[in-house]
């Protein structure tokens, strides 16, 4: 019976564990946000929202990006009030 009970418990770790590595995949997949940002785009083109519905929308998938982005390691740091002046260029072309 304990063995039973080790492997019935084996078993259900191991697909509850793949489960939360699928969750934790799709919480940092930021795939779903920008589809999300393109109909949104979409809709406001064939005129079915107004600009300011568009804004909230945008503001909020952009938002969200901006934090998935974030965590991840090498994410971008940036917040809405920061601004780029200058880009460095190395070219390698002689």
């Amino acid at each position: 019976m304990f063995i039973l009970d080790t492997l019935l418990i084996g078993s259900l770790r191991f697909v509850l564990d793949k489960v939360a590595a699928a969750v934790d995949a799709e919480m940092q997949d930021d795939t779903s946000l920008r589809e999300q940002l393109l109909e949104a785009q979409m809709r406001l083109e064939l005129g079915e929202i107004s600009d300011e519905e568009f804004g909230d929308i945008e503001r909020d998938l952009l938002a969200r990006i901006r934090e998935i982005k974030g965590q991840q390691p090498g994410g971008i740091s940036m917040s809405p009030r920061d601004k780029i002046t200058g880009v460095d260029i190395e070219s390698f072309d002689q």
